[in-house]
């Protein structure tokens, strides 16, 4: 015979897969009755009609509901699952892994620190928001380095955005900006391609919570420069232009205009307009960040800084691209010397430049 509590409590979550799903990774968790889970829910329910009055879809109440209840349990479990769902709002809700989040230091939450120290502690934690049915591990048959992550249903992560963090947390999101900013690996890297790949979808969320009030200090600056360095590398121009500007802009406030993170950026930007095909915008920004240089270190020094003779070398190729040979070759004969000086004349630079140099007589 079926349990009559076990019929009211399917009939007042409507059969929708997730809350079922939900009650039943609770009920696993407490030694509670299907009555006194329907009891609690009804609370739930009322409390989210006060608190959410935006949620009008009988369906959003559902499963918002069954999501709090199993959230107040595991909040009493385990501290850290309670926290780290709260970061998941500012990452996308597919594929957070364990490196990713290993980039805390003293300055971070004392937290975050006892949830990175080790990938025991990180599992622990994920394991009781999957023993609530939060999270799953993701199965993606993508090839992957470092560990395999885990995802929240994008409903859930809908819940996690507009419920359980209806006053958006700005140190939070500085520091899932922080934590994307930090794992894009250069070129060098071991199959560094995957690893950008994977960070895609993140830095797409940190990307519209940089577009949409955060405010850009000299720390969300720098995480916005490596940002622009991901999206140029992956063939996303737009998307670079968009946060190499945002770190600009947070530079020049933080820093000044002539600071070497500032240049850096100007000439990054330079050599995406380039890419774009923007010659003149590149230009503006390559002879900017030369000026820069030389205002900072003088006309001697500037041509020991490697940057200043990678914007030179920049240069010099735009201005051959354009067909003007006599400033591409002063150009690059400078940068040359400097290089000859700086690395030895049989440097890669140098040998690229020697054939630029080449290839501009006749």
């Amino acid at each position: 015979m079926l349990d009559p509590d076990a019929i009211r409590l399917a009939k007042e979550l409507d059969g929708l897969p997730l809350a079922p799903a939900t009650a039943g990774a609770y009920l696993d968790q407490v030694a509670i009755s299907l009555s006194d889970y329907l009891r609690l829910y009804r609370a739930s329910w009322t409390k989210l009609q006060k608190t959410s009055p935006e949620l009008s879809s009988y369906e959003d109440r559902t499963l918002y509901s069954t999501w709090q209840l199993s959230f107040d349990h595991l909040k009493q479990q385990n501290e850290l699952s309670a926290r780290l769902l709260h970061l998941w709002a500012y990452f996308n809700n597919q594929d957070l892994w364990f490196e990713l989040l290993q980039h805390s230091d003293s300055e971070d939450p004392e937290w975050i620190c006892e949830l990175t120290q080790d990938e025991l502690s990180f599992h622990g934690a994920m394991r009781v928001l999957s023993d609530h049915g939060l999270v799953e591990v993701d199965t993606s048959s993508q090839e992957r380095v470092e560990s395999r992550g885990y995802s929240i249903h994008g409903c859930v992560h809908s819940w996690i955005i507009h419920v359980l963090n209806q006053e958006w947390d700005y140190d939070l999101a500085r520091l899932a900006l922080k934590f994307v900013g930090s794992h894009v690996p250069g070129r060098k890297a071991v199959k560094w391609w995957l690893i950008q790949r994977r960070l895609l979808q993140h830095a797409a969320r940190c990307s519209h919570i940089v577009l949409n009030g955060l405010v850009v200090d000299k720390g969300v600056a720098w995480a916005c420069h490596n940002l622009g360095r991901l999206y140029t590398h992956q063939g996303k121009l737009d998307e670079a232009e968009k946060m190499y500007m945002r770190a600009l802009q947070g530079y020049e406030e933080a820093l000044g205009p002539k600071h070497a993170s500032t240049l850096n950026t100007v000439g990054n930007l330079g050599i995406l307009y380039a890419d774009q095909g923007k010659l003149g915008e590149a230009e503006d920004m390559y002879m900017r960040a030369l000026q820069g240089y030389e205002d900072a270190l003088g006309l001697e020094n500037v041509v020991r800084y490697r940057p200043a003779l990678n914007t030179m070398s920049n240069l010099g190729y735009l201005f051959a691209a354009q067909g003007e040979l006599t400033k591409a070759k002063a150009i690059y004969s400078r940068a040359l010397a400097g290089f000859q000086a700086l690395l030895g004349p049989s440097s890669d630079n140098c040998r690229r430049l020697k054939c630029a140099l080449a290839s501009l007589n006749p």
